[in-house]
């Protein structure tokens, strides 16, 4: 297994850097995230789900739609997440780009942050204290982490699987860290009031049933490319709108609403998967490296 996510860790750690060279201003956003799953699959791996850009007050959740009018804007809070799957094994991993000089600190509240949880991750220690670490981080910038979005465990094909890693010391995630587990670990920081609610769009989907009278050939279609992770309409031009918001409505499918910042803050990320070993907590994406 460890091998496999080091070989998953690296590629998603070169398509994000090539995600930084692109993420220029006026870049259209449908264009990077074409280019960087693109990128994905031509490295022997598959997408785990979408490319995320999330950009200024949209916290996550959010990639490029068919004919999406998008673009990298001239100044702005840039959030690029990637994920990457062999065989079910997945590593998650993001980086904020700031455009313009304006919010360099916020997205420095949030690398601070996952240099600060990394440091504190090891073996037997408390997802908590991991949250502790990130939050005290945040703070020190002055900015107030997104206390309802969390870094998330990893299970083969399952990419949230059920246990968290807070962005503050809630002392409910009281789980240790345990040889074997892989974790996401996701600081998120804003200058806002620090909590994300839906927004009204969706832009990605995943299968919530395998097996559907009507909606079998649908099913079959996404399976075949995604299996039980998130997908996007846009790797399916044999999908209509139409069908996926119907397939949504039957519970064929469970949607993600884009998040978005509660005040309406900016919101910055930075996010690697680690492998808890017997004695040291193994970063896989090597995300620090990239900015």
């Amino acid at each position: 297994m460890l091998r496999t996510l080091r070989l998953v860790g690296d590629v998603v750690h070169k398509a994000l850097k090539y995600a930084l060279d692109l993420a220029q201003p006026d870049m259209p956003v449908l264009e990077l995230c074409e280019k960087v799953e693109a990128f994905i699959r031509a490295n022997d791996v598959k997408p785990a789900f979408p490319v995320n850009v999330s950009i200024n007050n949209v916290a996550a959740h959010y990639t490029a739609k068919r004919g999406d009018a998008l673009a990298i804007p001239k100044s702005g809070v840039v959030k690029i997440d990637v994920g990457a799957q062999r065989e079910g094994y997945i590593v998650d991993a993001a980086v904020t780009v700031v455009v313009g000089p304006v919010f360099s600190n916020l997205q420095k509240a949030a690398r601070s942050a996952l240099e600060s949880a990394l440091a504190a991750a090891k073996p037997g220690v408390k997802a908590w204290q991991i949250g502790e670490a990130i939050e005290k981080a945040i703070k020190s910038y002055g900015f107030t982490p997104v206390f309802n979005l969390t870094g998330h465990k990893i299970e083969r094909y399952l990419l949230h699987a059920g246990s968290v890693i807070p962005n503050y010391p809630d002392k409910t995630a009281s789980q240790p860290l345990v040889p074997g587990d892989v974790y996401a670990i996701e600081p998120f920081a804003t200058n806002g009031e620090g909590y994300v609610v839906d927004g009204r769009e969706i832009t990605i989907y995943r299968l919530a049933k395998m097996r559907h009278k009507v909606y079998q050939p649908l099913i079959d279609i996404v399976n075949a490319e995604a299996g039980p992770l998130p997908f996007t309409p846009r790797w399916f031009p044999q999908l209509d709108e139409t069908t996926i918001k119907a397939a949504l409505n039957a519970g064929v499918l469970q949607g993600y609403e884009v998040l978005v910042e509660k005040s309406g803050g900016f919101v910055a990320q930075f996010e690697d998967t680690i492998y808890v070993g017997e004695n040291e907590v193994i970063p896989l994406a090597h995300t620090l490296e990239l900015v």
